[in-house]
């Protein structure tokens, strides 16, 4: 009896040894900013907490309504400033799970996965090899998070309506995804057949694949973030411009499929032939977004109302989304919050008129200056204060527009939303919206121009 009760006890201390050794370093790491709660303190915990913080922080960065400016300002820094080394045991791991593939160096990483250089079957490749031990550390600190976030809820019970546990299962949901390299091949091929039909949007052939090993063809050109600091023509910059507001109203309204993480890096492009015609390539689909036929038809309501400028009935389509997924439990002052959201999406989708802009902007120079990541800042802060949680395909949808717009803005054009997806929407309104279509963008390009916005 006490050589099994040994043996069950040595059998549970192993098993919770390791946890408790994560949370010792956890709670280490984090001390500075527990005690400062400065960005770089925070950034520093989330660097040295290891890939499921740092993507943590990344999936953060846009949550201003609940999160410091300058916090979020310095977590979005990670989605470009991810330290990358290589490992010898990913190097072997990656050969003896593709026969004929050689690593050659490393050419960046991020979060889940580094990608080398490399050659199979007699071509050059990039090779992206998921980092040794990621599966096991993303359960152990999945677990842990979660339960910080149940103490959390018991010891703040005012912070219950945010349902923390299920944000984590939101995360943890796309973090899966992510490092499953099968299933970005899957996701590669199905953004590579929506855009078949398109010369200037590619994704890179794929040569093989398993779960931590995908072998694909080099991504020509420049990525979005060097492409912005050579010395481009106004021109160019603008076709580069039209091709990627194309390619997001696509995403959204026709495919219904969005690429989650389109920060800069993972966008590439290439100026070809003669007349330089732009070539944009997508990298890195690992997290990638179905969007729901719940929320397709939100869309399209949405903005039907938008185009009539009907602000009530926009506000009314959010609020009901969210009533439909149950997320309206705790919610106060319904009425009016349908009302200050929708003048804020309208303010948003158009340049307005001062009926509708003062009743969210002070002055006309912070309205004029309001980029659109920051009107779903807005949107996310006015849902949050009526303690209705935000629907967690919204945010990822909101979150991937953010980082697409904060790309395409790089480039050093505003992003008119309305007017890209206008090519989307024609089968979608009666003969009278049409018309009232064409005659609210025309008042808005007028708004625009004597803005000095085109």
């Amino acid at each position: 009896r006490r050589v099994w009760f040994l043996v069950i006890g040595l059998m549970l201390f192993f098993w919770i040894l390791p946890t408790m050794r994560r949370f010792c370093y956890l709670s280490l790491v984090w001390t500075p900013a527990l005690l400062w709660r400065s960005p770089g303190t925070v950034v520093f915990g989330l660097q040295w907490s290891g890939p499921v913080f740092i993507k943590l922080g990344q999936w953060l960065s846009t949550r201003r309504d609940i999160i410091p400016s300058d916090i979020c300002d310095a977590m979005g820094e990670l989605h470009e400033h991810v330290p990358a080394s290589g490992a010898k045991r990913d190097v072997r791991h990656a050969v003896t799970q593709i026969p004929q593939l050689e690593l050659g160096s490393l050419m960046g990483g991020g979060c889940v996965a580094q990608v080398y250089h490399g050659k199979f079957q007699g071509q050059e490749v990039a090779v992206k090899v998921r980092r040794s031990g990621i599966m096991k550390r993303l359960e152990m600190d999945l677990k842990l998070l979660h339960k910080a976030a149940w103490i959390i809820e018991h010891l703040r019970p005012q912070l219950r309506w945010m349902a923390l546990n299920e944000a984590l299962e939101n995360f943890a949901f796309y973090m899966k995804q992510q490092v499953n390299l099968s299933q970005e091949a899957v996701y590669m091929k199905r953004f590579d057949a929506n855009f078949k039909a398109r010369k200037n949007i590619i994704v890179p052939q794929i040569y093989a694949h398993t779960e931590s090993v995908l072998v694909m063809e080099v991504a020509a050109g420049d990525s979005l973030s060097n492409f912005i600091k050579q010395n481009h023509s106004k021109e160019k910059r603008l076709e580069v411009h039209g091709v990627l507001t194309d390619m997001m109203a696509k995403m959204a309204l026709q495919d219904g499929f969005l690429h989650g993480d389109l920060h800069p890096g993972n966008l590439f492009i290439q100026l070809q032939g003669a007349q330089q015609k732009p070539l944009v390539t997508l990298i890195d689909t690992g997290i990638s977004i179905q969007m729901t036929k719940q929320l397709r038809d939100f869309t399209k309501e949405a903005m039907g109302a938008a185009f009539r400028k009907d602000a009530f009935k926009l506000g009314s389509a959010v609020v009901r989304l969210h009533e439909k997924e149950n997320l309206t439990n705790y919610a106060e002052n319904v009425e009016q919050l349908k009302d200050d959201m929708g003048n804020l999406l309208l303010a948003g989708c158009f340049m307005v008129g001062e009926e509708i802009w003062s009743k969210r902007f002070a002055t006309f120079e912070d309205y004029n200056g309001t980029k659109v990541s920051q009107y779903f800042d807005f949107l996310m802060s006015d849902l949050s204060s009526h303690k209705i949680r935000v629907a967690p395909d919204l945010w990822s949808i909101m979150t991937a527009f953010a980082l697409i717009e904060g790309s395409i803005s790089e480039l050093g054009f505003g992003v008119n939303v309305l007017g890209s997806c206008v090519p989307y929407l024609m089968n979608h309104f009666n003969p009278l919206d049409w018309i009232r279509r064409k005659q609210t963008l025309a008042e808005s390009d007028k708004n625009s121009e004597a803005a000095g916005r085109k």
